[in-house]
């Protein structure tokens, strides 16, 4: 049985052909050495496509100043590309004589000095890129006069790129270098604002990487306010959000992140939530809620509760997909029943291994088990934290892991939607193995999971 993954990225339909960005800087940060970005609202501007030149249709280059001053600038470099372009290296000219001085994202080679284009390596943490996926780098720089710098030609591993690649199809390929939306206010951000050095590129990894909003705060009105910020940033970024909503009566069953609704208020609460959605967010559905089940007091009609929140959401433009738990948890055949009893009308899917750490390959052999068994229904899963998979049941700040593989979608012969980072990575889960409190930033487990990336 082969299945394309046909879905609705950032407003436009994407099919077969995909640009998946692999973000590795965000906007305006530095180094922490020298000056800082500059932002002067009323000098930022898009710079234009790069002049004619020869290019080699195999990648696009995009250049964007975010920021101009009295002799600076500041700037980020987009450089997508539809093969593999393993060791990667960026080379790009200026106008006007500009330079460039410090960067982010890549290794500084040549600021472009006497007529030296600009070059930078690929950093140690993300070395190759794989076909589809985009190199961002941002950097500061000088210039002549009041002339905004605008790309000359830019070159990846030598070869000149042009302004779009030569796989592009109007008619299924996002409109611009899309994907997931990377909120600036996380807690890995504020982090890396914070940090320098060594811990400032460790929190940026996490940070400048697209993650899910979690909706906790059980009081509607706060919850909507919340939602509509974040999608309505989402949207005008052109980029898709992901949001958990996370309030279910008897959440968690009173442990490291007991609260939520009340029983009496959750269907008012999901309708506030639903009425402030902007756009079509995916929207992980009550994580654990379903798996739980029966396990505690307190959850009022919890299957009712989520078929409801899912009909309001699905009617609201979201992408629904309920949290069916994680492969060691139930079976296949109990997470498929449940979910049909909960009702697959207003589902796009179901979700697994939210906040947990097995490996990709063994949660989407489960995952295809649990699609038969419901109607070839999709699934996501989130691979925040399971890049070296997990050797036992443990599932609360587990030590000596790594970072999984960068959320991306999927099109291949399963039902797996995409990979998505809902948990975040350098969260603390609770009280246990020395964290601090459900949701605090851990400095520490931050490190090892950057320190780890890739270790499988």
């Amino acid at each position: 049985m082969t299945r394309r993954a046909t879905v609705l990225l950032g407003g436009t339909l994407v099919g077969a052909v995909l640009v998946v960005v692999l973000v590795i800087a965000l906007l305006g940060r530095g180094t922490g050495d020298g000056d800082p970005v500059r932002p002067v609202a009323a000098s930022t501007t898009s710079a234009p496509a790069p002049s004619p030149v020869a290019t080699d249709d195999s990648c696009a280059a995009r250049l964007t100043v975010t920021g101009t001053w009295p002799g600076g600038f500041g700037a980020e470099l987009v450089v997508t590309t539809a093969t593999a372009a393993p060791d990667w290296r960026l080379s790009w000219t200026l106008s006007d004589g500009s330079t460039v001085t410090e960067a982010w994202g890549a290794t500084l080679v040549s600021g472009g000095v006497d007529g030296v284009p600009v070059q930078v390596t690929a950093p140690d943490w993300a070395t190759d890129l794989s076909a589809g996926q985009s190199a961002t780098v941002g950097f500061n720089g000088e210039r002549t006069g009041d002339a905004t710098p605008t790309l000359v030609g830019a070159t990846l591993n030598g070869a000149a790129c042009g302004g779009q690649l030569r796989t592009a199809d109007p008619t299924t390929t996002p409109s611009s270098a899309t994907g997931f939306y990377v909120d600036p206010d996380t807690v890995a951000g504020q982090a890396a604002q914070a940090a320098s050095g060594a811990d400032r590129a460790v929190f940026e990894r996490i940070a400048d990487t697209p993650q899910a909003h979690w909706v906790l705060d059980p009081d509607p009105t706060a919850a909507a306010q919340d939602v509509a910020a974040y999608t309505g940033a989402a949207v005008a970024a052109g980029k898709t959000g992901v949001l958990v909503i996370y309030a279910i009566p008897g959440r968690d069953c009173g442990a490291h992140s007991a609260g939520g609704s009340t029983e009496d208020g959750y269907r008012s609460w999901i309708a506030a939530v639903a009425d402030a959605i902007t756009g079509a967010p995916w929207v992980v559905l009550e994580p654990d809620a379903l798996a739980q089940v029966g396990d505690c007091d307190g959850q009022g009609d919890r299957v009712g509760m989520l078929r409801d929140a899912a009909a309001q959401l699905d009617a609201a433009g979201a992408r629904v997909y309920l949290d069916a738990g994680h492969a060691r948890w139930l079976s296949a055949e109990e997470a498929a029943a449940r979910i049909t009893e909960v009702g697959t009308e207003h589902l796009t899917g179901f979700a697994l291994n939210v906040s947990n750490y097995v490996g990709t390959e063994e949660t989407v052999r489960y995952g295809e088990a649990v699609s038969q068994a419901t109607g070839d229904l999709g699934y996501v899963v989130d691979t925040s934290r399971n890049g070296s998979g997990s050797d036992s049941d443990e599932w609360c700040n587990v030590r000596g892991r790594s970072l999984g593989e960068d959320p991306r979608l999927i099109d291949d012969d399963t039902a797996l939607d995409a990979v998505l980072w809902i948990k975040h990575p350098g969260e603390s889960d609770g009280t246990c193995n020395g964290g601090p409190e459900a949701g605090q930033w851990w400095p520490e487990i931050a490190r090892e999971l950057v320190g780890g990336a890739g270790a499988e």
